[in-house]
């Protein structure tokens, strides 16, 4: 396999949180081999520590383990005040998480055994994100800074398909199609559907924080991506793909309210 170096003008700075030492060791002979301009500034192997080290040395991010004695990695997030919190790069044996994960908006999540491009692949994602947030920041905004730096972290919500986790931006989404227990998903940049081994109740749940409406059982549609609504039996929405979506007599009123 080919293994790329991350190139970056400054260096950044890491925290390793692990209870396990070679799952640190790992991190460290990866970064300090491939990524010449990552600082790993420090480790720890409890929630406590990573605490004081996170206060004490401000790291742009941090190498985080979930399962851990006493605490886990989700509550030494939640122990953080915004302005305290590093961008976050899970590193865990276990595959459930991964939703939670980016419901606190990791930037990725990365299982062990370690995969060297998956972890150069996670450094490139925290350097775009410090780069993306030195450019959207002006003198007159420095002081805001934990926003900017919260506001510009990952967004996209993590789908188990066959081959693993497939990572999609829900403003990315059009609309989603019930394919029997599984779900065809319509992307604005993929031609084909992305087929997810999940229901579309599933579906549902997950974007309901998200601007998507149920507009029959079998479809649920992005409203920011509706382009008409066509009255008639029955009603119809086509979407921005120019794919027309077919909405049930019970959902119309409803929708109608929504768009209104």
């Amino acid at each position: 396999m080919y293994y790329h170096q991350v190139r970056m003008k400054q260096k950044i700075s890491c925290l390793i949180v692990d209870d396990e030492s070679k799952g640190r060791r790992v991190i460290r002979s990866i970064c300090e081999e491939y990524c010449p301009h990552v600082e790993v500034v420090g480790e720890a192997d409890t929630v406590f520590a990573a605490e004081a080290l996170i206060r004490k040395l401000s790291p742009d991010f941090i190498f985080l383990d979930i399962r851990m004695p006493l605490k886990d990695g989700f509550q030494l997030i939640e122990s953080l005040s915004d302005i305290e919190k590093p961008r976050v790069v899970f590193t865990t044996a276990y595959d459930q998480y991964a939703v939670k994960a980016f419901k606190v908006s990791a930037i990725d999540y990365l299982l062990k055994p370690i995969d060297i491009d998956d972890l150069l692949a996670a450094v490139d994602k925290v350097r775009k994100s410090i780069e993306h947030e030195g450019h959207g920041k002006s003198d007159s905004n420095q002081g805001d800074s934990s926003k900017d730096q919260k506001d510009n972290r990952a967004t996209k919500i993590a789908f188990v398909n066959s081959d693993g986790y497939v990572f999609l931006d829900p403003e990315l989404i059009i609309r989603c199609e019930a394919y029997g227990n599984y779900t065809k998903v319509f992307l604005t940049d993929h031609e084909k559907p992305t087929l997810i081994s999940k229901s579309l109740k599933h579906f549902e749940e997950i974007l309901e924080e998200y601007n998507f409406f149920r507009v029959h059982k079998s479809h649920i549609v992005n409203l920011d991506h509706i382009d008409q609504f066509l009255r008639g039996k029955p009603a119809k929405l086509v979407m921005t793909d120019s794919s027309e979506v077919e909405v049930s007599i019970r959902k119309r009123d409803e929708l109608i309210d929504k768009l209104l």
